[in-house]
């Protein structure tokens, strides 16, 4: 038999990879560990090893690793995208990697013969599913409906760099936990320049449904919104919309 015979029929297109991929959570929690050989304690088995000249990375159940007194660089939860993917697919982990950064979220992938392997920080790994799965569902019906929850808010001028650091690094983090949020686009008003010494900013927060909206409002969001203001009292004014995105027609290149 020819090796091209021997060669695996994954799916190549872009779209059907992503509209098909149904991401699954493994219940198991995985340890990134290294160690400067690849020898594993019989009874134990790795589910990655990989050699690099500097030593060797083994993927091993975390619990397993915590037994035989290994350090973990990185615990993770996998997700494991199920659809049958080539391994010359072209932007398929782009597309992914890309929706799950916005969402701040950080990915370790790996690529086997059928399918790719998401590795993400366990408290993060319930939002990814959701991040992967909205990313599913818009791209199987085509244009859907892309909901945003904005918090515009005017800030002290003299305050914003401090105040836009602690959002970033604080607050928008802890959102995006709390409430199954697919990502935040930061935007600061430049034009019409502020007179009052305050600075403009809008924090557009992308939602899968209204339903996960509701459960974010009542769950968290009075508790991080109290915190908010606690800290910055009297020196911040935030008002909230919820807006959804229009797609318009492209233009037609005939009319120039």
């Amino acid at each position: 038999m020819t090796t091209a015979q021997h060669r695996l029929a994954g799916e190549r297109d872009l779209d059907r990879l992503l509209a098909t991929m149904n991401p699954l959570l493994d219940p198991v929690r995985y340890a990134f560990c290294r160690r400067p050989d690849a020898l594993v304690p019989a009874g134990t088995s790795a589910l990655g090893i990989f050699r690099e000249s500097e030593g060797v990375t083994l993927i091993i159940d975390a619990a397993a690793a915590e037994r035989l007194g290994y350090v973990a660089d990185f615990l993770a939860r996998r997700i494991i995208l199920t659809i049958h993917s080539d391994l010359g697919a072209v932007g398929f982990l782009a597309r992914v990697s890309a929706a799950l950064a916005s969402a701040g979220i950080p990915l370790n992938a790996v690529s086997a013969a059928y399918h790719d392997h998401l590795f993400v920080p366990e408290r993060d790994s319930d939002r990814a599913i959701e991040v992967l799965r909205q990313l599913q569902r818009t791209t199987a019906v085509g244009d859907g409906m892309e909901i945003l929850y904005s918090v515009t808010v005017r800030v002290d001028r003299v305050i914003a760099p401090e105040w836009l650091s602690w959002m970033r690094d604080v607050h928008i983090p802890e959102v995006l936990r709390a409430g199954s949020f697919l990502g935040c686009r930061i935007t600061h008003e430049i034009d019409p320049a502020s007179a009052d010494g305050r600075e403009t900013f809008v924090f557009d927060y992308r939602i899968p449904s209204l339903e996960a909206l509701d459960r974010y409002r009542t769950s968290r969001a009075l508790t991080l919104q109290q915190a908010h203001s606690e800290r910055y009292a009297g020196r911040v004014e935030a008002t909230r919309s919820v807006r959804t995105v229009l797609a318009f027609p492209s233009p037609d290149p005939a009319l120039g």
